[in-house]
């Protein structure tokens, strides 16, 4: 009985052996293919031609390239009004811990692209129309419809407490409020507004400079105000580039104009300022593109204004100009929006 559990016991053994020896077998095969894998191999070449501006190593920089080697594939970015077509490569490390080096090179530079997708074969060459763009922007901004810009705000405004005034005949004071509609006035102002732009080639062929109209709805003071007026915008990055990476825009606006109403049948112009009316303001602001041809977009400005009240019904011997009371204020405004 012993000899036959020590042979019992030795099989056990040799099972156990075998199996040790197979998982070390299968792991050193798991190990060799993610090894042959990996995105850290290089399998692509960029050669350069000779030029009396060569491309020097990132890493390197006193050394002249004659190739780029990359494990990622090239993306040809595609060619603007100002650069031609260019290659994007990331080149290896300059250390293990580093990231890549993003070379850009004209194509007008590039002698050959290769691949290698197996080192016992040799490279194959690839085309130029076979990699992939780069299009890091889409962003057009060329309006919509007539206009070369079309902007949609809603308007929020602070303008500070407005001073109570009395109306002849009117026993009661009319007060501010925080936030109202008649002719008392509020600190708290809120409105829709409209502008319609086009661009002006004889002042600025870049077609950052543009102008057109402003108009919207201003439910303040006790009326319904109709603005029309002027409207002009400069944008700093009408048309980003493809391969841009920014696609958002700052700008700058202003405009002026009269206040129009159907409440107070105040004249659209006077002999004396104090009774005119008028607005005017400017801002900066910023756009942020949504679509290729929409921006999410804020500005932050101040305008003032001179808005007519509702006539002194008692006061017939009083020019018909200045028998309507005028509120000037002053407002900080925060307007939100798209912008086409």
């Amino acid at each position: 009985m012993s000899i036959i559990k020590s042979q019992n016991l030795r099989k056990w053994e040799c099972n156990i052996l075998n199996i040790f020896k197979g998982c070390i077998a299968l792991t050193a095969i798991v190990l060799l293919s993610s090894c042959g894998t990996s995105k850290n191999v290089i399998t692509w070449n960029v050669e350069l031609k000779d030029s009396e501006m060569p491309i020097t190593d990132k890493c390197n920089p006193g050394t002249k390239m004659q190739s780029i080697k990359s494990a990622e594939k090239p993306m040809l970015i595609p060619a603007d009004e100002e650069t031609e077509s260019r290659v994007r490569v990331l080149g290896v490390p300059c250390s293990p811990d580093a990231d890549a080096q993003t070379y850009d090179v004209p194509i007008s530079r590039v002698k050959r692209i290769t691949y290698v997708s197996d080192p016992l074969e040799p490279p194959s060459q690839v085309e130029f129309n076979e990699l992939q763009p780069l299009l890091g922007c889409c962003s057009e901004r060329d309006g919509i419809v007539m206009f070369d810009k079309f902007e949609l705000r809603g308007v929020l405004g602070y303008r500070g407490i407005q001073e109570e005034y009395y109306k002849p005949g009117v026993l009661t004071p009319f007060k501010s409020t925080f936030f109202g509609f008649d002719e008392g006035g509020s600190t708290m102002i809120i409105g829709l507004e409209f502008a319609g732009l086009w661009n002006v080639p004889f002042i600025d062929k870049s077609e950052k400079f543009q102008l057109g109209f402003i108009t919207g709805l201003w439910p303040w003071d006790g009326s319904m105000f109709v603005p029309l007026g002027l409207h002009g915008r400069y944008t700093f990055n009408p048309h980003p580039k493809p391969s841009s990476d920014n696609c958002n825009s700052w700008y700058l606006y202003g405009n002026l104009g009269l206040p129009l109403d159907f409440q107070t049948k105040a004249p659209l112009f006077a002999s004396k300022i104090e009774f005119q009316r008028y607005f005017y303001g400017l801002g900066i602001g910023y756009d942020w593109a949504i679509t290729c041809n929409m921006d999410l977009s804020f500005d932050l400005g101040f305008r003032a204004m001179n808005l007519p009240l509702p006539a002194c019904e008692s006061c017939p011997t009083t020019p018909i100009d200045e028998r309507y009371p005028y509120r000037y204020s002053r407002a900080l405004l925060f307007r939100f929006g798209l912008t086409f």
